[in-house]
C-alpha cells in the first residue's frame, strides 16, 4: 500500500460515525483507477469467446466497474447482441465492462 500519510493524519478524528463513513468514501474514491486499454489481440479473443460460447462451460471474466477491477467466474446464460448485455444466472453485465475472458480452450489461444 502506498504511503497514505494524508489519510493517516485524519484517522484519530474518525471517532464519529459520520466521519468514518466520509473517510471510507474518500479512500474509495482515491483508490479508483482508469479503465485499462484492451489490445487488439485481447479484443479478438473476447469476441471469439462471446461468439462461440458454450452454456455449459464456466468462464473467468475480468471486469471493470466504477474505477475497480473485479474477477467473476460463471456460466453465460444468454447474450443479447442488440443491447450488448451478457446474462448470467444472478445478474447481467454490459459487454463494454469486460477487460478479459479466460476459457478452457488454451490450444486456440496459442495458435
Amino acid at each position: 500500500m502506498p504511503n497514505d500519510r494524508g489519510m493517516k493524519k485524519y484517522l484519530p478524528f474518525s471517532s464519529l460515525v459520520e466521519q468514518s463513513s466520509e473517510l471510507e468514501k474518500m479512500l474509495y474514491e482515491k483508490r479508483k483507477i482508469s479503465k485499462p486499454l484492451i489490445s487488439s489481440e485481447n479484443a479478438s479473443k473476447i469476441d471469439r469467446i462471446l461468439r462461440t460460447y458454450n452454456k455449459e462451460e464456466t468462464y473467468n471474466f475480468k471486469l471493470y466497474f466504477d474505477g475497480y477491477i473485479y474477477n467473476y467466474s460463471g456460466k453465460i446464460k444468454k447474450i443479447d447482441n442488440y443491447k450488448k448485455i451478457i446474462y448470467f444466472k444472478d445478474f447481467s453485465l454490459p459487454i463494454k465492462n469486460i477487460i478479459d475472458i479466460e476459457d478452457n480452450d488454451y490450444l486456440f489461444d496459442v495458435c
